[in-house]
């Protein structure tokens, strides 16, 4: 790989394995494939080239061109590999012809070529040069973290915190798409319900997992979804922020539901609040809204306190907070029937700039202010009906709590310690014994010893020395705490 690439540059290329499957193609795709890199490629050049005068940040860009083509060709064989062996045919035209995946997975191997190579370019401003939308990038970026292993720890980490900052803000700015596919759902953001599967969702009526018992009447909407998908990861990145504030404040269980119901109720019914806003800005203002209703004591400043001290927290979260604008020919429901929540929403006060006033400002004219300003002269407006109902002095009934997801827990995954003999070692949940075990396997701290004797015993036969000498031994007696949980297969 270029070190310090110097007057034209030396592109990478894909390697053979992919021309072939290239070649296996109905129509060979890889001159479009490259003229599409080296469009994009250039654009990001073209701009550092000619708005900035130093040269090395010239430098600097011109390295993270390179390294993003290697990266680009690489992720992109492991996808194509992956989509093969997952539909079983040998033609996958279909991912290499979607141009806006293959733009948007350009993208993301720049982005991670900008975070290796410290190159000052944020992810809005990379967009920006690219003519794309933050909405659309957020979707390969799980693509990208399945099919590379090679990231270093940092890149992943940075990788996770850009997506977390697409669902957070940057997808809910006025000119994303989000609000079409919005639009296309009746005015409404999925619920919670819709888009978690059932197994991961807590029975607000009781401590056991909620039963998959109401699909019709859940009205699923397609797997494939892109909102199904967006909607899922907002749930779930939210459900773990709302624990950790609920924990800090020492709000009950019975609150923390309620709050999250409100929430999901401002996301679905009033989610033109989240237009140029932040998600973290309707949790706080819903914390406050239901603890007031129930007379219980949490101030405001208390919740914006807490807040900050958490690692994910932005100043700029709790002081500079859209309050209006004027830009109102455009609003993201215009052309439907307005939602409401006992009160009608008031178009006066929902925000549209033509472009994103957060990340260019002057762009509009807008007035601004600090989250307690949006909590009384915008939230209440349009959630203060729905959260009364909460009150136990409401004398009406109470709205049903909405389910909430589970903690998120890593799937179970096997490590190969061994090729010839097979030997895994792998998570067991002695409830559920993995359907792939055919061979011999050993459980810790359960099976006899005998049966870890002769798993061995087929270790030191195995045919290559190295494969043995590199195996961590693991004999009757070494049974150490870590291992309690781990099973031992040789297939």
């Amino acid at each position: 790989m270029a070190t310090e690439p110097q007057g034209n540059p030396q592109w990478f290329g894909p390697s053979d394995h992919l021309m072939s499957m290239f070649r296996k193609c109905s129509s060979d795709p890889s001159e479009a494939v490259k003229v599409r890199l080296k469009r994009m490629l250039h654009m990001f050049l073209l701009h550092h080239g000619d708005s900035l005068g130093n040269e090395r940040t010239k430098e600097l860009a011109a390295r993270c061109c390179h390294q993003a083509e290697f990266w680009y060709y690489r992720i992109l064989e492991k996808l194509v590999s992956q989509e093969r062996r997952r539909l079983g045919i040998s033609d996958v035209s279909g991912i290499l012809k979607a141009d806006l995946v293959q733009r948007c997975l350009v993208a993301c191997c720049l982005q991670i070529s900008i975070c290796s190579n410290h190159l000052p370019c944020d992810l809005p401003r990379l967009l920006q040069i690219l003519q794309m939308t933050s909405y659309h990038f957020w979707r390969v970026i799980e693509l990208v973290l399945r099919a590379e292993a090679g990231l270093t720890h940092a890149v992943v980490r940075h990788l996770s915190q850009v997506e977390e900052n697409i669902l957070e803000s940057l997808a809910w700015t006025s000119d994303s798409p989000l609000w079409e596919e919005i639009r296309s759902n009746r005015g409404h953001l999925l619920t919670c319900q819709q888009v978690m599967p059932p197994a991961q969702l807590e029975d607000p009526k009781r401590t056991e997992l909620q039963p998959d018992t109401k699909p019709a009447a859940v009205n699923r909407p397609q797997r494939s979804s892109p909102l199904l998908l967006f909607a899922r990861k907002v749930y779930s990145l939210m459900s773990r922020r709302l624990r950790e504030l609920c924990s800090t404040l020492d709000v009950s269980d019975k609150l923390l539901l309620q709050i999250w119901t409100c929430f999901e109720h401002s996301l679905v019914y009033c989610s033109h609040l989240m237009v140029d806003r932040h998600l973290d800005q309707l949790l706080m203002c819903a914390i406050y809204i239901i603890a007031k209703v129930n007379k219980v004591e949490i101030p405001f400043k208390c919740i914006m306190k807490c807040y900050k001290s958490h690692p994910h927290a932005r100043k700029s979260v709790c002081s500079n907070v859209l309050i209006s604008g004027r830009n109102m020919d455009n609003p993201p429901n215009r052309g439907q029937k307005p939602l409401t929540t006992g009160n009608q929403v008031d178009y006066d006060i929902m925000v549209t700039p033509d472009t994103p006033s957060t990340h260019y400002p002057g762009a509009s004219q807008e007035r601004r202010g600090n989250l307690i300003d949006f909590y009384n002269q915008v939230y209440t407006t349009n959630m203060q009906h729905f959260a009364k109902q909460f009150a136990a002095t409401s004398g009406c009934d109470t709205p049903p709590l909405s389910p909430y997801p589970q903690p998120w827990k890593a799937s179970p995954r096997r490590h190969q310690v061994l090729r010839r003999p097979s030997v895994y070692i792998s998570p067991y949940n002695p409830d559920t014994p993995s359907p792939r075990t055919t061979g011999l396997c050993y459980y810790f701290n359960a099976s006899p010893p005998e049966r870890l004797r002769e798993i061995n015993n087929m270790i030191k036969t195995g045919r290559s020395p190295t494969r043995r000498r590199n195996l961590v031994k693991l004999e009757e007696g070494d049974e150490r705490p870590l291992a309690k949980r781990l099973r031992l297969d040789h297939q």
